[in-house]
């Protein structure tokens, strides 16, 4: 396989690019730091003002011109955050002085409630076509910072309130407006009389492009693209690769509040001037506005609700992407560089309004890669295991999160052609300083192994140590002891990227994204299906309804035995349990079923087609009426029933995802997610060829195990906790020259000694960089077994502990180290030559026989977190995280040798 070959020889390409956050900070300071991230094993940043205090100013070009001089020298790319501050949208400021048409506008109501009959009522609708008063002794809200004077009534209706507090049908009566005074009459009944109006004046993100105009959008082209390419158009497509934006919101609510779904009482709700006619258009008649009402409050028609309330979502998040999204990317596109980023996807929030963008597929249409992000403790080592409940819920319980997020982002990648395959993860940030390599690690294989294989570190930040935002921070001046881990991090990162880029996923299923139902209706979260759909190893990919509209941007093709996009192959179609589903869903699996594909309902079947009519609402009902619902829970072995999946494992193991990826070869990735046990057993997957085990952190190749059945090769594996396992089916030939796997004696020689001592990371960078050995350091104290760390004798103390010892061993011959646990990375050296480093359990090292000689000298260097340094000098080591207790600090546990047979 080229792409083996190519990582074995070190030839491997570059998959990430972290943030770089700048503050203004001196020449000397920026040089150093991109040589710090250059010698991390990265050859790329996402430069990020955070916030630079002249972004886009002078003081900006010139850290820009040292930052792309250094960029150049050292044949790294540039990525460029494409605002002043985070989230995108700012516009850098444009917004504040735009003209009016161009802010954000909102369609807001208030109510009046009465009971009928009642004749020849009037109201001044001026007095409704404002927010209700705050009573007399809550203290008057600040004036705002901009007034606007455009406000526009929409409609005055008149709904009757019927049992269950559902709304009928709606009574118009805005063409008996005259003069601002509204005269009407109401018939027996309870009565809410909706006053609907547009105003730029409700609370909002006021100081932010509106998302849903063509023009403000090119705002921020005007304010932050446009400069750019003035001043580095020579660098656009060479050095520049693009740009990228961080969780544009639409924006309307203040901060990262929870707008709710569409459907929330209250809510203000975004428009612009051609959300009208979109409406419209979306509709099919001028009858949207009579049922705006619907928008906010439950309709006894449910029919009529979901065609309202997913016609005004289909029209907000339509205009999203083709105002914001697809004019960024085109314009990218026509200047040589590309677009990415990400949306706040957080508990599939990414179905709705507010700080996210309505839809995760349309919000990201025009961008170049997919997108998403980890942040705060939401990816987590013990995500599987800390599941309290048997149904899912989001950050407590890390279902959205551990089960969907990096699937959302894979599916992205794999189906739109603009991506080609490519899934970007902004990783690790707000972690915290008890955050270290060995949950990076995690994080990192948790979502290579779902199908993502381009990465933004978060952060590297030039600010005096210890900046307080969002840590970790990889160097940090150098103070964190850490850095040349996550170096050694970055490279294995780059190995295991290279080799599932350039090819196709290899899904088992689809599953239908349920934005549209959500909207429509009673809808269940996808987090039910992925998490049992993962515990199976059935791999599935995420599918939006509009792969199955005309004129779809989504290359398909279907013949009855498979459905694809993009030329992904998917053997069935899986839709969680819904109310309603949108009429090109409905038309494919009408087709579906004729056809024997099979399509499987997850908990209940739909009940209807949103804005059909009642004749293709029966039809549909009658063609699903045989359909068998399935339980969630029992979605994998269903699948298993009805197709050949690409991985069954026995014994069978809910802790081991699988990954099946198609290059020139058939790769496969297993990680066991399990933090306790080894899993020892047997894959069956599909393919041709001889199985390889690929050893991605020490980059080694060897024989695996197998034989051949009639249900595909079964290959013999021991995956240890938290291990990535890669195994590359290759041609026959080429295993001539792959090692087999070695054998071990079984007797031990347990270490019991060492003399330790310590050295700060700053002292201990300056001692490589002069290439002198550590022990040239103070003489070190005595420690024996049994070893239970460092943190009692120096419960502060962040930085390296140097374990020395002696050993007598058979000349020549070759040993294997143990080391039973280490906080936080470990690097062994025998006699002065390094034997690699590692993050995580198995903490296993070779000492070679070629090295070994009768007298030997075993150095074990130990780097700590930063968080015990830091929680001493009371600074906050958690961020956005859970607080965590302390970790130890040093070895804990047994040190053995084993003599290799």
């Amino acid at each position: 396989m080229k792409q083996l070959q190519e990582v074995l020889l070190g030839k491997e390409g570059n998959y990430i690019f972290p943030f770089f956050w700048q503050h203004g900070e001196e020449e000397n300071v920026l040089r150093e730091y991109m040589n710090a991230i250059h010698q991390s094993n990265i050859r790329a940043i996402c430069v990020e003002s955070r916030p630079h205090p002249d972004f886009c100013g002078e003081q900006w070009w010139h850290d820009m011109d040292i930052i792309l001089k250094e960029a150049e020298k050292l044949k790294m790319k540039v990525w460029i955050l494409d605002d002043s501050h985070f989230p995108t949208g700012f516009a850098n400021g444009a917004i504040k002085n735009a003209p009016d048409e161009l802010t954000h506008q909102y369609l807001v109501y208030r109510t009046l409630e009465m009971c009928g009959p009642a004749k020849h009522l009037e109201l001044d609708v001026k007095v409704y076509m404002k927010p209700e008063p705050l009573p007399p002794w809550m203290p008057p809200a600040p004036p705002a910072e901009r007034v606007f004077h455009d406000d526009e009534l929409m409609k005055v209706l008149a709904c009757p309130v019927l049992e269950g507090e559902c709304l009928g049908e709606p009574v118009d009566l805005t063409n008996q407006i005259a003069d601002e005074m509204l005269e009407f009459d109401l018939e027996d009944g309870y009565w809410r009389i909706f006053v609907i109006y547009l105003t730029r004046n409700a609370k909002g993100r006021n100081d932010y492009i509106n998302f849903m105009d063509k023009e403000s959008c090119r705002l921020l082209i005007d304010a932050v693209y446009e400069p750019h390419y003035a001043h580095y158009g020579e660098y656009f497509g060479t050095v520049i690769a693009g740009f990228f934006s961080d969780e544009p919101p639409v924006g309307n609510i203040e901060g990262y509040g929870l707008a709710g779904p569409i459907g929330s009482p209250k809510q203000i709700l975004p428009w612009s001037k051609e959300a009208a006619t979109c409406f419209r258009e979306e509709f099919g008649s001028d009858d949207w506005g009579k049922y705006l009402p619907y928008l906010w409050a439950n309709a006894a028609d449910r029919k009529l609700q979901a065609k309202e309330r997913v016609s005004y979502m289909n029209m907000v998040t339509k205009l999203v992407s083709e105002c914001f999204s697809e004019q960024n990317g085109i314009w990218c596109k026509e200047h040589g560089v590309e677009y990415i980023g990400h949306m706040l996807e957080d508990c599939d929030m990414n179905s709705d309004l507010g700080a996210s963008m309505g839809h995760f597929f349309r919000g990201l249409s025009g961008q170049h890669m997919a997108g998403i992000d980890n942040i705060g403790g939401q990816v987590t080592i013990n995500g599987q295991d800390c599941m309290r409940h048997q149904e899912p819920a989001c950050q407590d319980e890390a279902g959205f999160y551990q089960y969907l997020l990096g699937k959302l982002g894979a599916s992205h990648a794999s189906i739109d052609p603009k991506k080609q395959g490519r899934c970007m993860c902004e990783n690790f940030g707000a972690y915290g300083w008890q955050s270290g390599t060995k949950e990076q690690k995690y994080m990192t294989d948790h979502f290579m192994v779902r199908g993502v294989n381009r990465f933004v570190p978060h952060a590297f930040s030039a600010a005096p140590f210890p900046d307080p935002d969002c840590p970790p921070h990889f160097y940090a001046h150098g103070e964190n002891p850490l850095y040349r881990a996550f170096g050694e991090l970055m490279a294995y990162t780059n190995r295991v990227c290279h080799l599932i880029d350039g090819g196709k996923a290899c899904p088992d299923v689809a599953l239908l994204y349920n934005g549209e139902s959500k909207w429509a209706g009673d809808a269940s979260s996808n987090i039910r299906a992925a998490r049992y759909l993962t515990q199976s190893q059935i791999d599935f990919h995420v599918i939006p309804s509009d792969v199955f509209t005309e004129n779809s941007a989504y290359p398909v093709a279907f013949d009855g035995q498979a459905l694809k996009i993009n030329d992904v192959s998917y053997g069935g179609l899986l839709i969680s349990g819904c109310e309603f589903v949108e009429e090109h869903v409905a038309g494919f699996i009408i087709d579906a079923l004729a056809k024997e594909f099979p399509v499987i309902f997850l908990d209940q079947k739909p009940g209807g087609i949103i804005a059909a009519s009642d004749e293709e609402k029966e039809k549909f009902a009658t063609r699903l009426e045989d359909c068998e619902v399935v339980d969630g829970k029992e979605a994998g072995k269903k699948i298993r029933q009805i197709l050949t999946p690409q991985v069954t494992s026995e014994p069978a193991c809910n802790r081991l995802v699988s990954y099946h990826y198609h290059t020139d070869s058939d790769i496969y990735l297993f990680l066991n997610e399990g933090a306790k046990n080894v899993y020892r057993g047997t894959v069956t997957i599909q393919g041709k060829g001889c199985p390889v085990r690929y050893y991605p952190w020490e980059n080694r190749i060897e024989k695996a195990a197998y034989e051949e059945t009639a249900n595909g090769i079964k290959v013999m594996l021991a995956i240890n906790p938290l291990e990535l396992c890669v195994i590359v089916l290759e041609d026959e030939m080429e295993m001539q020259n792959v090692a087999d796997k070695p054998e071990f004696a079984r007797e031990e020689q347990e270490i019991t000694e060492f003399s330790v001592r310590r050295i700060d990371a700053k002292t201990y960078l300056e001692l490589k960089k002069k290439d002198l050995q550590m022990d040239v350091a103070e003489q070190g104290e005595k420690v024996t077994a049994p070893f239970s760390g460092m943190q009692k004798k120096y419960p502060d103390y962040s930085g390296y502990y140097i374990y020395e010892t002696e050993a007598v061993l058979e000349a020549g011959k070759s040993y294997q180290l143990s080391i039973e646990d280490v906080s936080e990375s470990v690097e062994v050296f025998l006699n002065g030559q390094s034997l690699g480093m590692k993050l995580q359990r198995p903490f296993v090292f070779i000492l070679p026989g070629q090295q070994v000689s009768e007298e030997n000298q075993i150095r074990i260097e130990v780097a700590t977190m930063l968080e015990r340094k830091l929680y001493s000098q009371g600074y906050d080591v958690k961020s956005m995280s859970p607080y965590r207790p302390l970790s130890p600090t040093g070895i804990v546990g047994k040190v053995t040798l084993q003599k290799v047979k």
